[in-house]
């Protein structure tokens, strides 16, 4: 099945004009599960993207459903995601602690895209009634054996739960994998209480990085199927329903060794090299905080 028939007006707004900005790097016509991991090395390989002249939605103009993306993260398997179990610790604190000077009440959490369900255990920790939602089944079995969470082993999906379930749903690094982000973002809406929060982080498309980077900015892949701006996610959180949204600057942590083999987007020579030193040195393991420029964190409140 050829997945990249293109189209010529926007599929979110439904009235503006797409306008190519980059061109494919990837011509295959093929998609692979391996392609949908987290940690895939796929940078700046993408099919068409477009920008809309009306709404500013940028996103791969390829007519891919959830349903066939969802397959992919069913299957797919990430070693290298497991293995930063400790990193990914201090980010999802980092996170949480962010998330509680938004909304303080330890209430009902869903995280949405929960991968190994570590953020849900750092949350049921801290005193939040907090559940994992995560279509991929290797993830759903690390988080049973390794953290004795019991994850719902579903895509994000309407009907799943009850409307008005929860206080906050959070979305780490999920809605540019999205198809379509709106619907996603008008199921939060129908999940989350009045007053309740949605908290997530994405990429950052008018970012100054990723416009001096253009088409080869790392974020730019297969995996990522839409890029909401700060300026565009605002407007459509806006129209869907939440009243309030806030933006803040991206902080994580990595080890690194996982950030010396991110090098390879930008040079691989480079990344060769800092990743032969850093093993010399016997610091692959050393956690690091890391600044992105060109992502950011969003809360929004539910009408």
């Amino acid at each position: 099945m050829d997945v990249r028939k293109k189209t010529d007006h926007c599929r979110f707004c439904g009235q503006g004009a797409v306008k190519l900005i980059y061109p494919p790097t990837n011509n295959t016509g093929s998609l692979k599960a391996g392609e949908f991991s987290c940690t895939n090395c796929g940078f700046g390989m993408h099919g068409p993207i477009v920008k809309c002249d009306l709404c500013g939605m940028i996103y791969s103009n390829e007519n891919l459903s959830q349903e066939r993306i969802s397959t992919y993260y069913e299957v797919s398997q990430d070693p290298l995601y497991f293995a930063e179990q400790e990193a990914r610790r201090k980010t999802f604190e980092i996170y949480l602690s962010k998330l509680e000077k938004i909304y303080p009440e330890r209430g009902k959490l869903l995280d949405v895209g929960t991968n190994t369900g570590l953020f849900v255990k750092i949350a049921r920790d801290r005193g939040w009634n907090a559940r994992g939602l995560e279509p991929n089944r290797w993830a759903v079995e690390f988080a049973l054996k390794n953290y004795q969470i019991d994850l719902i082993n579903k895509p994000f999906a309407s009907g799943v739960f009850p409307e008005n379930s929860f206080d906050v749903i959070t979305m780490w690094d999920v809605i540019e994998h999205f198809a379509d982000p709106v619907a996603e973002l008008k199921k939060v809406c129908r999940y989350l209480k009045s007053g309740g929060v949605l908290a997530f982080s994405t990429v950052d498309p008018e970012s100054p990085l990723a416009r001096f980077m253009g088409s080869k900015w790392p974020w730019y892949m297969e995996m990522h199927r839409v890029f909401l701006s700060r300026r565009t996610a605002d407007s459509y959180l806006q129209r869907i329903g939440f009243s309030k949204v806030i933006f803040r600057p991206h902080w994580r942590r990595l080890s690194l060794g996982y950030l010396a083999s991110r090098l390879k987007a930008i040079n691989k020579k480079l990344a060769a090299v800092a990743q032969g030193a850093i093993k010399t040195f016997g610091l692959p393991r050393l956690i690091v905080p890391y600044y992105a420029n060109d992502l950011y964190d969003c809360y929004a409140f539910k009408d």
